[in-house]
C-alpha cells in the first residue's frame, strides 16, 4: 500500500492532535492519525512500512496480538474514507486480507461482480435481521469495494454501519462505511432539526401535518433517527389545509419549487389540487415535500381526517413528531416499495423491521393490498421471518413471490441509487396507469390520471385566470405543441 496526502485546504497540529479541513469539512484526528499523517508529508508517495516504522517510533509497538503494520493499515484506511489521505498504489484484491477478528472467511460463489456484491449484501442484511449473535463474514472473493458500493446503490449504509460489531468485514469496507455513515448522520441531524421547525410552523399556523418517510420513518421503525440516512422531508395535511400550510411554509424560509402554481382563485391552482398530491418546497437545508393526499391514487388508503385520527407519534432528535400508525406505516411502505419495482434493498428492509413490531398488527383495520402482500412477502422471502406478523398471512404473502422473484433479483442488481424518472409523457403514463391496476383504485382515478397527464402542472402553472374555458385550451395547446415536437425529434 502506497498512500499520499488528499487535497488538505488547511492543517493544524496541537501536542499529539491535529485538525485538517477536507472538501470544507473539519475533522479532528486522533495522535496516532496525526503521526500517520506526519509521516506522508505533502506532495510524497509513502509506503505502508514507512509509515508503520514511524508510528512505532513514536508510540512504541503495540502491546496486544495484532501487528503494529495491521493496526497502522486500519488507520489509514480511515483516513482514506475520509479523504485524508489517498491510495496510489495497493493490492488489487484487498478484501483477502486476514479477519481483523481472527475467524476464517467462509468462500462463496461471490465475485467483485454487482450481482455477486447485491447477493452478498442481501445475506449480510439477512443475518443482521436474524437472532444469529454471530459475525457475518463477507466472502473471500467480494473486495471490500463491492460490498460498499452496494450498500449505496441500496441505501443502506447508515444501516450496516450501525450494526458493524455483527460484521465482520475487512478494515477498507468498515473505515469507508463509517465515514459514509458519519455524513450521513450529519444530515439527518439537519433534517430533523428543520422537521422540528416545520411541525411547530403548521401548528402555530393551525395545521395539522403527519411527518412520514424519511427521519421519521427511521425512529419509528428503526429506533434511530439516523439509520436510514439522508433525503427530504414529507409532510401531509388535510386537503382544505393545502393553501394555509404553503403560507406558513414560505413564510418561515421554504420557497415552492418553480413550475407550480400559486394558491389563489385560478383554475390552475384547483387543477392543481385536484389532480395532484404532493408540491417541493426548497429550503437552505432541506426540501419539503408537502402531501395533501398520502399517495397520487385516492382512495387507496384512508383520508387525512383517519390517518389523524390513528396517528402516532416517532421521537425524531428529542422531539415527539406526529406520523403514521405503525400499520399505515407499514401499508404505505409496503405500496411505496412495489411502486419502485422493489428495486432498493431499502424499502423491504424499512416494511422487515415494520412488520416485526408487534405494535404494527394491534391497529389492524383492513387488510393489506395485493401489491403490499407482495412487498411483506418479499421482505419475509429475503431476511427471514418476522415473528411479528400472523404466520398465515407470511405464508400467503410468500406465495405471492414466485411469480415476480427473478425479475427482483434482476432489479436489485441492475438499479442506480437514484429514481429513474421518465423524460416523456408516454412512459409515465403508462407507468401511473399500471400503478392504479396494482393498486385497485376506483375507475375514478383513470379520469383524474387522464386530466393530470392531458394539463401537467408545468403547463397550467403560469395561467392565472379563474376561468376553465380560458385557461384550459391555452394549456392544452402548449401540451400539443410540446409532444409534437418530441414526436418530431424522435
Amino acid at each position: 500500500m502506497i498512500v499520499r496526502r488528499g487535497a488538505l485546504t488547511d492543517h493544524y497540529v496541537e501536542d499529539e492532535r491535529s485538525v485538517v479541513m477536507v472538501d470544507e469539512s473539519v475533522l479532528g484526528l486522533s495522535p496516532v492519525a496525526t503521526a500517520i499523517l506526519e509521516a506522508v508529508p505533502e506532495g510524497v508517495d509513502v509506503g505502508l512500512p514507512a509509515v508503520t516504522k514511524h508510528v512505532v517510533a513514536t508510540f512504541g509497538p503495540p502491546a496486544g496480538t495484532e501487528s503494529a503494520e495491521a493496526l497502522t493499515e486500519q488507520q489509514i484506511w480511515d483516513l482514506v474514507a475520509h479523504r485524508v489521505l489517498v491510495v496510489v498504489e495497493g493490492d488489487d484484491h484487498p478484501a483477502r486480507e486476514a479477519s481483523p477478528h481472527g475467524t476464517e472467511r467462509r468462500p462463496g460463489p461471490v465475485g467483485d461482480d454487482p450481482e455477486g456484491a447485491v447477493t452478498a449484501l442481501r445475506d449480510a442484511l439477512r443475518h443482521l435481521r436474524s437472532d444469529d449473535n454471530g459475525r457475518w463474514a463477507a466472502p473471500d472473493s467480494l473486495t471490500p469495494r463491492g460490498l460498499v458500493v452496494a450498500a449505496r446503490q441500496h441505501h443502506v449504509v447508515p444501516y450496516l454501519a450501525a450494526n458493524l460489531d455483527r460484521l465482520d468485514i475487512p478494515g477498507q469496507a468498515r473505515s469507508e462505511l463509517e465515514a459514509a455513515a458519519g455524513r450521513q448522520h450529519a444530515g439527518a441531524v439537519m433534517l430533523a432539526a428543520d422537521l422540528a421547525l416545520a411541525i411547530e410552523t403548521l401548528r402555530e399556523a393551525n395545521v395539522r401535518a403527519l411527518a412520514f418517510k424519511g427521519v421519521t420513518l427511521a425512529a419509528q421503525a428503526y429506533g434511530d433517527f439516523r439509520t436510514r440516512g439522508t433525503g427530504d422531508l414529507d409532510l401531509l395535511v388535510a386537503p382544505q389545509d393545502l393553501a394555509r400550510a404553503h403560507l406558513a411554509l414560505t413564510k418561515s424560509g421554504w420557497h415552492p419549487a418553480s413550475g407550480y402554481p400559486a394558491p389563489g382563485p385560478s383554475w390552475a391552482w384547483r387543477h392543481f389540487g385536484r389532480t395532484g398530491n404532493e408540491l417541493t418546497f426548497l429550503g437552505t437545508h432541506s426540501d419539503i415535500d408537502l402531501h395533501w393526499h398520502l399517495v397520487p391514487t385516492r382512495g387507496t388508503f384512508p383520508d387525512f381526517d383517519t390517518l389523524w385520527s390513528r396517528r402516532a407519534a416517532a421521537v425524531v432528535a428529542g422531539h415527539p413528531t406526529p406520523t403514521l400508525s405503525p400499520y399505515d406505516a407499514l401499508a404505505h411502505s409496503a405500496g411505496h416499495a412495489a411502486k419502485d419495482g422493489w428495486r432498493w434493498l431499502r424499502s423491504l428492509l424499512d416494511v422487515h423491521h415494520l412488520a416485526s413490531q408487534p405494535s404494527t398488527w394491534s391497529s389492524v383495520d383492513r387488510p393489506l393490498r395485493g401489491d403490499q402482500m407482495l412487498s411483506l412477502g418479499l421482505a419475509v422471502r429475503m431476511f427471514g421471518p418476522t415473528n411479528s406478523s400472523p404466520a398465515d398471512l407470511e405464508k400467503a404473502c410468500v406465495m405471492l413471490t414466485n411469480r415476480v422473484w427473478d425479475s427482483v433479483m434482476r432489479q436489485q442488481v441492475a438499479t442506480g441509487e437514484a429514481h429513474r424518472a421518465f423524460r416523456v409523457a408516454g412512459p409515465a403514463f403508462v407507468h401511473n396507469l399500471r400503478g392504479l391496476v396494482r393498486t385497485g383504485a376506483p375507475i375514478r382515478e383513470t379520469a383524474r390520471l387522464i386530466s393530470r397527464s392531458v394539463f401537467p402542472v408545468w403547463h397550467t402553472s403560469e395561467e392565472l385566470s379563474p376561468h376553465a374555458v380560458v385557461a384550459a385550451p391555452r394549456a392544452l395547446a402548449r401540451r400539443a405543441s410540446e409532444v409534437a415536437h418530441r414526436l418530431r425529434h424522435l
